[in-house]
């Protein structure tokens, strides 16, 4: 239970008496005394009784560090691949003159 008072927000909840007490105190209406406590409040006569009050300052609970890897980027330059190649020459006599007729013929074996 110690515990648990210790590491939570519930320990905050346990100061409602002094909330109570103070708002008492407190000339004006409940909405005024939250603003006035709750917005962005500066110190002032009551300054001791106003850190008392709860979730005024409530405890750092957890506190979660993270780190990113550190990335880099290298970019190496492509080699360029020469593939050389002897030039073909065709010959008229590389060719059938009926070698177009042949592809549209029917099937020889069925």
């Amino acid at each position: 239970m110690i515990y648990v008072l210790a590491t939570t927000n519930v320990a905050e909840v346990l100061k409602a008496p002094v909330f109570i007490e103070h708002l008492m105190d407190y000339q004006g209406s409940f909405s005024e005394f939250l603003v006035e406590h709750y917005d962005n409040h500066q110190p002032d006569s009551d300054w001791d009784t106003d850190q008392k009050l709860p979730f005024f300052n409530p405890p750092i609970v957890l506190m979660v560090y993270a780190k990113l890897p550190e990335t880099t980027f290298h970019i190496e330059k492509i080699k360029e691949i020469i593939i050389s190649q002897k030039p073909t020459v065709y010959q008229e006599k590389d060719f059938s003159s009926s070698y177009l007729s042949r592809i549209f013929q029917p099937p020889r074996f069925c």
